[in-house]
């Protein structure tokens, strides 16, 4: 609402995602994904905000919470790296612009990260009193503490140790599939229009494009990483997965385009008040 307005925009936003096949599916199982899932909705809203903020007080408290979520986050789910890498950037741009980016800043911003990594300080303890159910290896040597982050039995940045694979082109298609089967296409659409309408607002425009980034570093990069045949249902099952933190990012794109579109109408038509009646 703070970034396209009340009405069909937001509803359609959280709608199309709160309804989709994956959320469901992967909300009954004890996995990273649906947490994964609160994480990208909490630092899609705290970009907003501090995007929408007017003061370099507020700037600074979102700022500061989107550092903490970002670290809280990875700490659960290793693919949210490739929107924190992203989001960074463009939150220290946006503080310099506003020349509220200062040594300062960068520590207090840098502490909030680190502090979101400190649940990673059970492991060690865990593995220490050896009182896990379930352990994941020696976690009071640091070599033994690498290999878990890092996920080395599986393969750093890989689904798995393999040399099975299929191409970039097929993972993206396979990816388009899926979004055109559980999105639906008029969502893409309105994903696309949304982006394009909004370019034209100079003080709107660098968070759309900001998630179109996001989306497509996450895309691609994923697509050239993901190392399982998906030609077989059970290793399909295992990449889909990964597929709702792009999916999210297409709803807000879409939630966009349709805010937009309905503003427009508005301008044109004259009924406002006919229009927010019906949002």
């Amino acid at each position: 609402p703070r970034l396209g307005g009340t009405g069909p925009g937001a509803v359609l936003a959280g709608g199309v995602f709160a309804v989709s096949r994956l959320p469901w599916q992967w909300s009954m199982a004890a996995e990273v994904f649906s947490l994964n899932n609160l994480f990208v909705g909490l630092l899609f809203s705290l970009a907003v905000c501090f995007h929408c903020a007017d003061t370099p007080a507020q700037r600074s408290k979102y700022g500061c919470w989107g550092a903490l979520c970002c670290g809280l986050g990875l700490c659960n789910q290793h693919t949210l790296v490739l929107f924190v890498v992203l989001i960074v950037p463009w939150v220290l741009l946006r503080l310099h612009a506003h020349q509220e980016l200062s040594l300062r800043t960068l520590v207090l911003l840098g502490t909030c990260f680190l502090g979101g990594f400190l649940p990673y300080a059970y492991l060690p303890l865990s593995s220490f009193l050896n009182r896990a159910r379930w352990s994941w290896g020696d976690q009071t040597t640091l070599s033994g503490f690498l290999t878990h982050l890092l996920r080395a039995e599986y393969g750093t940045f890989s689904l798995a140790k393999t040399e099975s694979s299929v191409g970039l082109a097929q993972m993206l298609q396979a990816q388009l599939d899926h979004c055109v089967r559980d999105l639906s296409l008029p969502v893409l659409v309105l994903a696309g229009t949304g982006l394009v309408l909004v370019s034209g607002d100079r003080r709107r425009r660098s968070l759309p494009w900001l998630l179109a980034a996001m989306l497509c570093l996450y895309s691609l990069f994923f697509a050239w990483r993901a190392n399982l045949d998906i030609s077989r249902p059970l290793f399909l099952a295992v990449v889909e997965r990964f597929w709702m933190q792009s999916d999210a990012v297409l709803c807000v794109l879409a939630g966009l385009g349709l805010a937009a579109l309905c503003s427009g109408l508005e301008c044109r038509l004259g009924a406002g008040a006919l229009w927010r009646g019906l949002g």
